[in-house]
């Protein structure tokens, strides 16, 4: 096996941060055809690999860059403000490598030992089905949402443990494991025709007996250990952090800057229907435009302030308690909603502008409304921090990891 130990470090994160102002064109260039595709282009996807932006939460070890959270919200922003959907590629690569860290030691090796910039493509939800057998599990089942599927090499899923048709259940909770399966093992099925952030190239995947063994699974409880690879803070930081805040809410972040930004240009060269007043000169527009820039500013200021005050309680080997988790929830929701609706305001004060395929607000506008949808960051999600902030059981297991 290759001494994968031996690999060296991808260049610093704080270098791509300035470097992505320089790829910003590239990365532009071929959207309508990526959006056309439903996929990105190889021209993008080379840029993603060439820089180590899908191995942000790889460990250094493992030729990654080991980035810490708050980089990697900013380096996520600042790629989708150039390409939507090579943001959101960033979030599934990422957060999906991030899993590895509950893997044992040689189910890291399997997967990290074809290449460094290995993808994998994961579905969180609905859980596939599990039986167990002498040295690993059967996995059956479909799951959506499994965005770059086709540029996956290897597939997360998370799957109920079933025996005799029934799950199987521990202290009144049901056994769920993560597992990782060949992306040839499964089959992709074709669904993803949406009205926004369409080259995301987020298909169903299925599986049918797919031998899973052991090695490439974990249970999905808290408590448990990082393998030796995975020994750094990072690795200890909350899930729904490193998963929402740092990757998710970060592309609704770039959509609505960017919708407030092609705004102000169209107000300085629109006039209205039936009016001589140019459209920076009308009072209800500046008053939307006004909105929008404080609802993204103040979002941004909001999700990167919960990321340094957890990710400074990390590092400092201080436990993060529930209603902390809840904390990151709520910043990355209320974030993110709010963002749909910095958009919602732009898309009104564009007026029948924003109507056209050929203006990007119309794209920005659909982006917005899926990325609102997003089932960690959706409006019901304000409940789930509420729940623990009151001492309840949260609705979204995952909060609790």
């Amino acid at each position: 096996m290759e001494k994968i130990l031996d690999r060296p470090a991808t260049k610093g994160p704080i270098i791509l941060l300035k470097k992505i102002e320089y790829l910003g064109d590239d990365l532009s260039r071929n959207t309508d055809e990526e959006e056309r595709a439903r996929r990105l282009s190889p021209a993008s996807m080379k840029i993603l690999r060439e820089n180590g932006l899908h191995q942000l939460f790889l460990p250094k070890v493992l030729g990654g860059l080991e980035a810490d959270p708050l980089t990697v919200a900013r380096l996520v922003e600042a790629v989708a403000s150039h390409n939507t959907a090579a943001g959101w590629s960033m979030m599934v690569s990422n957060v999906s490598s991030w899993w590895s860290w509950r893997l044992p030691e040689k189910g890291v090796e399997t997967i990290q030992k074809e290449r460094p910039d290995t993808m994998i493509a994961g579905a969180f939800h609905p859980p596939m089905a599990a039986v167990k057998t002498s040295d690993g599990f059967r996995i059956n089942g479909r799951s959506p949402l499994a965005s770059n599927v086709h540029e996956a090499r290897w597939i997360f899923v998370t799957a109920m443990v079933m025996n005799e048709g029934q799950p199987v259940f521990h202290d009144g909770n049901p056994e769920v494991i993560g597992a990782m399966m060949r992306a040839t093992d499964c089959q992709i099925i074709d669904t993803w025709y949406t009205s926004g952030m369409k080259a995301t190239d987020s298909n169903d995947i299925a599986a049918k007996d797919v031998f899973v063994p052991d090695y490439l699974t974990f249970p999905l409880v808290p408590g448990l250990e990082p393998n030796r690879y995975f020994e750094g803070p990072l690795y200890r930081f909350p899930t729904i952090g490193a998963s929402i805040c740092c990757l998710i809410t970060p592309v609704a972040l770039a959509v609505a800057s960017r919708a407030v930004n092609e705004v102000k240009e169209l107000a300085g060269r629109k006039t209205s229907f039936g009016s001589v007043t140019p459209l920076r000169e009308r009072g209800a527009v500046q008053s939307k435009i006004g909105r929008a820039e404080a609802m993204v500013r103040g979002g941004r200021a909001y999700l990167h302030e919960a990321i340094r005050a957890t990710w400074e309680k990390t590092c400092a080997g201080d436990k993060i308690g529930p209603e902390e988790k809840a904390g990151l929830l709520l910043a990355a929701t209320h974030v993110n909603q709010t963002c749909a609706q910095a958009v919602d305001l732009m898309y009104s004060a564009a007026g029948t502008a924003g109507i056209y395929l050929r203006n990007p607000i119309c794209h920005l506008f659909a982006d917005a409304q899926v990325i609102r949808q997003h089932g960690f960051a959706n409006e019901s999600r304000y409940e789930t921090a509420a729940q623990a902030f009151l001492g309840l059981v949260p609705d979204l297991p995952a909060l609790a990891l």
